[in-house]
């Protein structure tokens, strides 16, 4: 709903302005008719275009530590393509997870949690989205599952990342995916009760809508389990920094993504 807010303010804006300076302009200069139908439409693309490209420019960057993370060890590989990050386990490919970063966060700011959960005999593909906007790469997870490399797959995402996994699971008739973890976010569809399905946020947390979250309870599996954060909050899902609106954390980042980590590697590995 926010972003559906956000594209009718930038489509007032961009449409409404032009209009008026026209007006303006026509009450002491008449303006010829086809100068306004020239006029009025170019310049509103031209302020919208340049709405959306001020509104992605303005986005979360990985800290460097979360950057240390993407170096090969003894345990995990990583690797770099076109569409994902790949954290892969050296010893097993029989469970992978496609993970959808927020809404524009840069998605190397998860690349800590990714690659504990590798650690943990499990392979992360954290997708790259366009403009840092997860809706416009939701049909990403597809392509791992092309890859014809993993017995199980599961979806998982943080905030509007999480949302779009759903999309994207809602749609899919791929047998590989066997569920889905929500990381401060919901489905905003309904979810087949064949997918198993982990809910994680923190008590903190004052990003995630709770009101739609509740709306959309319907919308979860029937096998879904939910876990709350004691402590913690929005933004240390990832190591962005502070999220504008976000309440305030009373326990560490590496707290948060340990608790994390545990309950996902738990969740793929035990599927009872």
């Amino acid at each position: 709903m926010k972003y559906i807010l956000i594209l009718i303010f930038g489509l007032v804006v961009a449409i409404g302005v032009p209009v008026l300076v026209i007006l303006l302009i026509d009450r002491k200069h008449k303006v010829k008719n086809y100068v306004k139908a020239i006029v009025i439409p170019v310049s509103s693309l031209a302020l919208l275009a340049s709405f959306v490209l001020i509104y992605f420019a303005i986005n979360y960057k990985a800290s460097d530590e979360a950057k240390s993370y993407l170096n090969d060890d003894a345990v995990v590989s990583v690797t770099y393509e076109k569409s994902w990050y790949r954290f892969d386990n050296r010893s097993s490919d029989e469970n992978a997870i496609v993970f959808y970063a927020g809404a524009k966060v840069d998605p190397v700011a998860y690349s800590p949690l990714c690659s504990e959960i590798a650690h943990q005999g499990i392979d992360v593909y954290m997708v790259k989205s366009p403009l840092y906007f997860p809706l416009l790469s939701v049909n990403a997870a597809s392509e791992v599952a092309g890859l014809k490399r993993h017995t199980n797959l599961y979806m998982m995402g943080h905030s509007l990342g999480g949302t779009s996994a759903a999309l994207f699971l809602s749609g899919n008739k791929d047998e590989t995916f066997k569920g889905i973890v929500f990381l401060a976010s919901y489905p905003n569809r309904e979810l087949n009760d064949s997918y198993r399905c982990l809910s994680i946020y923190g008590t903190n947390d004052m990003v995630l809508n709770k009101a739609e979250y509740e709306k959309n309870r319907s919308n979860f599996p029937a096998k879904t389990t939910e876990i709350v954060i004691d402590g913690g909050n929005h933004s240390n899902f990832g190591d962005y920094g502070f999220q504008r609106g976000d309440g305030v954390a009373s326990i560490s980042r590496d707290e948060q993504t340990c608790q994390t980590k545990n309950a996902v590697v738990d969740f793929v590995v035990n599927p009872s």
